[in-house]
């Protein structure tokens, strides 16, 4: 068996039922579901696109919940610019969350968050958000695009973040429900593979979807 087969046994094949989690006690984390990365412009990608209906359907089944949706937007001389293409430029169409999710961003317990660098953890609002409710939230479950930059290093700093102050909390990524791009020497397949391994082997449980 192959090393890439090997991973892929090791971390598919779970599942996680959504009423095994407390609504009270459970959020929904959306990265980067924007249409510059969904739909339109240098960055967009059908392999994205492809998740839509399964963040959609989660977000469906999870009326209530504390939810946060990452929006890439930047402006023009965003010092991102300097290791990636100009994409999702404030007040642009490609910086506006795909039309499909727009409904759950109504709610009381919903918040949208621009962000202005791959890692949405280190956003003020975000950071204020979660002092809010360490507390009351144990359970996270995030999802979005692109796999391998803005969902690891936010997964990855949160839980670190957790890890630092010994607070047992549980992040959850369904692979139905994160996906990144091809593009030249960037394989979507294995940098997919590669990202959710390393969240993985740090402590994040990935499962294949939350039934």
């Amino acid at each position: 068996m192959d090393a890439l087969k090997v991973i892929e046994n090791e971390i598919k094949g779970k599942s996680v039922e959504l009423t095994s989690l407390k609504k009270e006690k459970t959020a929904l984390i959306t990265i980067d579901m924007v249409n510059g990365f969904v739909y339109t412009g240098p960055l967009s990608s059908p392999r994205v696109a492809s998740i839509v209906d399964n963040i959609v359907s989660l977000n469906e089944r999870t009326k209530g919940y504390k939810k946060v949706f990452f929006i890439d937007s930047h402006d023009e001389e965003c010092a991102e610019f300097n290791s990636f293409p100009l994409h999702c430029l404030r007040n642009t169409e490609e910086a506006n969350l795909i039309q499909e999710l727009i409904p759950f961003t109504k709610g009381q317990e919903s918040i949208c968050i621009e962000k202005n660098s791959t890692n949405g953890f280190n956003n003020d609002n975000f950071q204020e958000w979660l002092n809010k409710y360490i507390d009351i939230i144990d359970n996270y479950i995030i999802m979005g695009c692109v796999t391998d930059i803005c969902v690891l290093q936010f997964t990855l700093s949160l839980k670190a973040y957790f890890n630092d102050r010994n607070i047992n909390k549980r992040i959850l990524v369904p692979i139905n429900a994160v996906e990144t791009y091809d593009g030249g020497s960037h394989d979507g397949y294995l940098m997919n593979l590669f990202a959710l391994y390393n969240m993985h082997t740090s402590g994040i449980e990935i499962v294949d979807k939350i039934n």
